[in-house]
């Protein structure tokens, strides 16, 4: 009796050791739509990671056949393709973007009036700049004029630029600190006025003069906006860029 046993343990510890022990991953992850974008654009529904890595594609059981992780995801047919590449962006800019004060998708100037107001509170800005607005949006479908903006703002400087990049939204400070008054004309452009006087409105050339009064971004700014940036495209799924234009400042 003893002896069959010890021939039974023997026998379940030769089989023991002769089944294949798995690999080990960080995490398998299941019940995917798996695009691979390989030569064969195939599909798959498992893969494992390890390190950060892919180290396996391939079906649900070949991945659990093969791996162990102590993280399983069931991806819940979800579909999973490689991360994308934008070959042309600009991705300093996207990021300086973050500096200003988001605009766009407003309905009404008094929208755009409240979250200037709301940016400027959080940062205390030298030089409060925005982005994104467009009067075609609003119920008044009108340039705003810079009287809003004056009670708000009487002593710093703001420059909000219009969604399509062609014109500025400017208070009365900025209009003085960049020279600008009832005498103005630029070339290529056009300082909007009513009854002889400036709106705050500035089309294309004239821009260049309130461009020339904002301040420089320093090296904490200009990684700040990079890290964001970086962030941004990774929420979209962007791992690769290429920023079509950059200074050898930023570079550095």
């Amino acid at each position: 009796m003893i002896r069959l046993k010890l021939f039974s343990l023997l026998l379940l510890l030769g089989f023991t050791a002769c089944s294949p022990s798995k690999e080990t991953a960080d995490t398998l992850v299941i019940n995917a739509n798996v695009y691979t974008v390989d030569s064969a654009f195939s599909k798959a529904t498992a893969f494992a990671i390890k390190d950060g890595r892919f180290i396996a594609v391939g079906s649900d059981q070949e991945i659990q056949d093969k791996y162990e992780a102590a993280e399983l995801f069931d991806a819940e047919g979800k579909t999973i393709v490689p991360g994308l590449i934008d070959a042309h962006c600009h991705f300093y800019g996207l990021g300086l973007n973050q500096e200003v004060v988001d605009l766009t998708g407003t309905k009404s100037y008094q929208e755009v009036l409240d979250r200037v107001k709301a940016f400027q509170e959080e940062r205390a800005a030298d030089f409060i700049r925005g982005r994104g607005w467009d009067q075609n949006d609003w119920e008044v479908k009108e340039f705003p004029t810079s009287e809003e903006l004056d009670a708000l703002f009487p002593d710093t400087p703001v420059a909000l630029e219009r969604v399509d990049g062609h014109a500025y939204l400017v208070n009365s400070t900025a209009l003085e600190m960049a020279g600008i008054g009832p005498g103005t004309e630029v070339p290529g452009g056009e300082v909007v006025k009513e009854g002889g006087k400036p709106t705050g409105v500035l089309v294309d050339g004239p821009m260049a003069l309130v461009d020339a009064l904002m301040p420089k971004p320093d090296k904490e700014t200009m990684v700040r906006a990079l890290k964001a940036a970086e962030k941004l495209s990774f929420d979209y799924g962007l791992t690769t860029v290429n920023d079509a234009g950059l200074d050898r400042a930023v570079i550095e």
